[in-house]
């Protein structure tokens, strides 16, 4: 073998010193592998703990999906405030923020991204119409606390035809954005009725 030829041409204080550097080698092999090892080992350990606890932890980041309550919805003839949602019934939830009087609570600054999607509709067997052409409306609003002040973050609509021929009159409105929120605000809707 190589190893065998190659032990033949060296002188025998550089065999001694060749020994000593693969014992050096082999021990120093050995270590490493126990060490990953014990490290793998160590990590797959705190995997599983720390999968563990957050499965028992409930969800921190903040949301709420929020739905109408159809049997109270307020009437007016301008703008009204729809403030009866359910936060916990049927797809409705809410985690890490407040409802309160009929307004989402911010419980933690942070950037949030809110959207409504509000459905108007009207049956003939309701009444009449006061005008074939209505004008629908959404507008979000955010209220300061530690200001006393209101601001519209984003409004929505659009004129519709409502036509005689139709037993059912549905339209929806959509709208979305992305904001910087601070702790204590509070978000309301408000819809043309």
């Amino acid at each position: 073998t190589l190893e065998s030829q190659d032990t033949k041409l060296i002188p025998d204080s550089c065999k001694s010193i060749k020994q000593a550097f693969r014992a050096a080698v082999q021990k120093e092999l050995q270590h490493l592998v126990r060490s990953q090892h014990i490290r793998a080992e160590k990590a797959m350990m705190e995997g599983s703990w720390l999968e563990l606890a957050r499965r028992g932890k409930p969800d921190t980041q903040p949301f709420a999906h929020l739905t109408i309550n159809a049997t109270d919805i307020p009437s007016g003839s301008h703008k009204v405030s729809l403030s009866s949602w359910y936060h916990d019934r049927g797809w409705a939830k809410i985690s890490n923020m407040t409802f309160s009087n009929g307004k989402l609570i911010v419980n933690q600054d942070g950037f949030y991204f809110l959207y409504a999607n509000i459905c108007f509709r009207h049956h003939e067997t309701s009444g009449d119409l006061a005008t074939e052409y209505l004008q629908l409306m959404v507008y979000v609003t955010k209220t300061s606390i530690k200001i006393p002040s209101s601001h519209t973050l984003m409004k929505g609509g659009s004129t519709k035809y409502w036509s005689g021929n139709s037993e059912f009159h549905f339209y929806s409105i959509n709208v979305g954005g992305f904001f910087k929120l601070r702790s204590g605000e509070e978000i309301s809707i408000e819809v043309s009725n």
